[in-house]
């Protein structure tokens, strides 16, 4: 799942827009990986998402009276090397504390790798300040989230209008394409209400509309039909699927056997390595 944190501050600055990606910044240390860009391979042609020999540590801390001392730190990835390209429809399953949603996290610039080589958009994380990679997730990408992450004092239609209002774009625009987006996901005649008014499946629902209302090219999605019952799901996945194309990469965290079978790839995570990459068995 994806860290509280994190969510909170892409509420206010981290939902994507179609614009094209921020110049190159200036380069700088990434905490913990000192060197790795320079040693990596050269980008590949219509690579979205690029990780070689990726590792995640987390460093531990006991409880009890031993409290706040360090404990054994906890490797969620142990050397992922992957390429998801353009178009593609992925799906990354395994077992709880596998490192699924760590490998989704780093795909969407929310963490930083150990060490190891992440690249969005062909651009290396490691050579990226904070302010450039709060640039490359507002610009480049979209979230969905698993307990939907709308502001509830907001109603459907300002929750789809603020992020791309933050970016500075106008609002007259903005209001007609969160509009034209709450139609496409059936919602245009609840644009006027709050979350506390709608079902589940109408937050999720606008969860996406919210995402996609900028066109990212790249969308990513943790649990987003965990908290949905069977029929309310098969609507949000239908959403999920049809926001793939040609020129949108869709990554997806599930659990679900039914939206794994759907997808282009599968990705599954295994004790922190890829046990298997293919097409859906």
């Amino acid at each position: 799942m994806i860290a509280p944190s994190a969510r909170n501050g892409l509420l206010l600055r981290s939902v994507s827009s179609g614009t094209p990606p921020p110049p190159p910044a200036t380069p700088v240390a990434s905490p913990g990986n000192p060197g790795s860009a320079s040693s990596s391979p050269a980008p590949l042609p219509g690579a979205v998402v690029e990780m070689i020999d990726v590792r995640k540590r987390y460093a531990g801390a006991l409880d009890g009276p031993e409290a706040g001392s360090e404990a054994a730190a906890v490797e969620a990835l142990r050397g992922v090397t992957i390429t998801i390209r353009a178009g593609e429809l992925v799906a990354i399953v395994g077992p709880s504390g596998s490192g699924k949603s760590t490998l989704l996290n780093l795909a969407g610039a929310l963490d930083r790798a150990t060490s190891g080589t992440v690249r969005i958009h062909g651009q290396d994380l490691a050579k990226l300040d904070d302010d450039a990679v709060t640039r490359l997730r507002r610009d480049r990408l979209g979230f969905v989230f698993q307990f939907f992450n709308l502001l509830p004092t907001l109603t459907a239609l300002e929750n789809v209008m603020l992020p791309s209002l933050l970016a500075g774009k106008a609002t007259a625009e903005v209001r007609a394409r969160a509009e034209e987006h709450l139609a496409k996901v059936g919602l245009a005649k609840r644009r006027g209400h709050k979350p506390d008014q709608l079902s589940g499946g109408e937050m999720q629902r606008v969860a996406i509309a919210r995402a996609l209302v900028s066109d990212p090219p790249l969308l990513l999605a943790d649990e987003p039909t965990g908290n949905l019952d069977t029929k309310t799901g098969e609507g949000v996945l239908e959403l999920l699927l049809g926001a793939t194309s040609a020129r949108r990469t869709v990554i997806l965290v599930t659990h679900d056997a039914r939206i794994a079978a759907r997808a282009d790839r599968v990705l599954e995570i295994k004790d922190g390595l890829v046990e298997s990459d293919g097409p859906p068995r």
